[in-house]
């Protein structure tokens, strides 16, 4: 080999194996951290904040064991749902404000204000 040639060593590594992600939720008291065993039924009613008298379509699985809940629901009107969707309509279900205040450089500043599209008011819980 010439002199000031640098020689290769080629280095057998192990794959990279992904290590196992803590998968607990970090707050035990969300919405989507309910499991089957504390989920239960609710009566109560629904009302729709945004648009007062129009019926609100809602689809949703919030864990895992969670059978597919698909009901409209009609503003005024009393219903018997999980508790875990009547959590997420008060909690989640709504949009966050924006404004128009901008800062130095041009982007938009967040209100953090979030904005409720309905309510689900509990009258009776079923356990």
């Amino acid at each position: 080999m010439a002199k000031g040639m640098i020689q290769t060593v080629d280095q057998v590594r192990d794959p990279l194996i992904h290590k196992r992600i803590n998968k607990k939720p970090v707050n035990v008291n969300s919405v989507f951290a309910m499991t089957a065993e504390n989920d239960y039924k609710v009566r109560g009613q629904y009302v729709n904040v945004e648009y007062p008298g129009l019926t609100q379509k809602i689809s949703i699985k919030l864990y895992k064991d969670m059978a597919y809940f698909n009901e409209v629901l009609e503003d005024g009107k009393s219903v018997v749902i999980p508790l875990s969707v009547a959590r997420w309509i008060n909690e989640e279900m709504g949009y966050d404000q924006h404004s128009y205040i901008q800062d130095d450089k041009g982007n938009p500043i967040k209100m953090g204000k979030k904005i409720p599209r309905g309510k689900f008011i509990i009258e009776e819980h079923l356990k």
